[in-house]
């Protein structure tokens, strides 16, 4: 009831040639505990072209891939080395470019991008109303899902994203090339996974669970301001809406124990009622009732129901390997059995050369609502035939 987000948008937008863009995108669903990919789409064009395309209700998880993206493998690093960038790139300033780190048993990859591309980037998606709230390079942040995929073998390729896996079953290379054919049959779990929408359900994965991972993506300033703006009014709507849920609580409470005095109150009442009623009373209402039941029996009562109705339920219901002969409605009837229910009957004769789809009928027979009790009164061969002849009693 209170998640941050349920929906997130993963849009993995690349840079072809020029202005040339290509966007794909997915709505990522999350319901309790599962996380689930939607349909795929792709866009490509200008990137007035590719905003026009793109939904707006949903918070976004951006990662930028194409020209101008280096990504640089270090291996045997592990996490004691710092600076990371300075060991991939040693003769390049770092301030005019956003770098991201990626970790991997052994192996690191840093990535870097021109801080002027991706600035007019994210404020191009953030003025036409994208909210991008986790920006990652490549299709590296696959490496927080890795541990959920299977069936990757020796290596698999999306988009144009090449990885190579080890016979251990780790992540040992990653590369771009546009226009890779795709390789690969990869499993979440035990389903299968269509290979586009990897890169979306990283991304959203990494922000659904934002508090609990580290994410693979890019420290910018645009994207984490926003971010920490939207969690501060999270949190602010979680508190106003567990303080409504509270005083709704109070008020149910409430409701429901004036609700039950106000019904000892009403009892007590009938109480008090019933002891101030005179014989008399009790004499006129037994009257009543005996001339409401001879009036029944004058208007031919059939306990509440049309033969009609009766008609149409019996013959809807019966299989077809059944043929009847006679369908008798009996006058309604009070059983002397203390509580005197008024119940009617019907007798039904018929036969057949099926005993199963007698059994069959009886069972949808008592199904019925209407019908209180369901009995199979006779069931014996014709000497005359292979037929079974049968008689049924139903009591409504």
């Amino acid at each position: 009831m209170f998640e941050t987000f349920e929906h997130i948008l993963g849009i993995e937008l690349t840079l072809l040639q020029n202005e040339t863009y290509r966007c794909g995108y997915a709505v990522v669903t999350r319901k309790g505990d599962n996380i689930d990919a939607a349909d795929y789409h792709t866009i490509e064009g200008n990137l007035v072209k590719v905003l026009e395309r793109i939904p707006r209700k949903y918070p976004v998880a951006l990662s930028i891939n194409g020209k101008g993206i280096i990504h640089k493998l270090l291996k045997g690093i592990g996490t004691e080395n710092k600076d990371l960038f300075r060991a991939a790139f040693p003769s390049v300033e770092q301030k005019d470019f956003y770098v991201q780190e990626t970790l991997s048993n052994d192996r690191a990859w840093v990535s870097m991008v021109r801080r002027t591309f991706v600035n007019d980037i994210v404020g191009k998606l953030q003025s036409s109303g994208l909210n991008v709230y986790m920006l990652s390079l490549g299709a590296l942040p696959v490496i927080s899902i890795w541990e959920l995929l299977s069936g990757a073998g020796e290596g698999f390729s999306v988009n144009g994203h090449q990885f190579e896996v080890s016979a251990e079953g780790s992540i040992t290379e990653y590369r771009y090339q546009e226009g890779t054919e795709d390789k690969g049959s990869l499993k979440l779990g035990n389903t299968k996974l269509k290979s586009t929408l990897l890169v979306p359900y990283a991304l959203a994965f990494q922000l659904f669970l934002y508090d609990k991972l580290s994410a693979i993506k890019v420290e910018n300033e645009q994207v984490d301001h926003r971010f920490k703006d939207f969690l501060e009014q999270s949190k602010l709507k979680k508190t106003a809406g567990i303080f409504v849920f509270v005083l709704l609580g109070l008020l149910l409470i409430s409701f429901f124990a004036l609700t039950h005095y106000n019904a000892e109150n009403a009892k007590l009442n009938q109480q008090v009622g019933a002891l101030t009623a005179t014989a008399d009373q009790s004499d006129l209402l037994k009257k009543e009732i005996t001339n409401q039941k001879v009036l029944l029996e004058k208007l031919g009562w059939n306990g509440g129901y049309s033969y009609a109705f009766l008609l149409n339920e019996i013959g809807s219901s019966k299989p077809r390997a059944l043929t009847l002969n006679e369908v008798i409605f009996d006058q309604v009837k009070e059983e002397a059995n203390g509580a005197k229910d008024v119940l009617a009957s019907v007798k039904i004769a018929g036969e057949t050369a099926n005993l199963t789809a007698v059994n069959n009928w009886i069972f949808l027979l008592k199904e019925k609502k209407w019908a209180k009790e369901v009995k199979l009164l006779r069931y014996q061969q014709d000497t005359e035939s292979e037929s079974f002849a049968f008689n049924l009693l139903i009591r409504y």
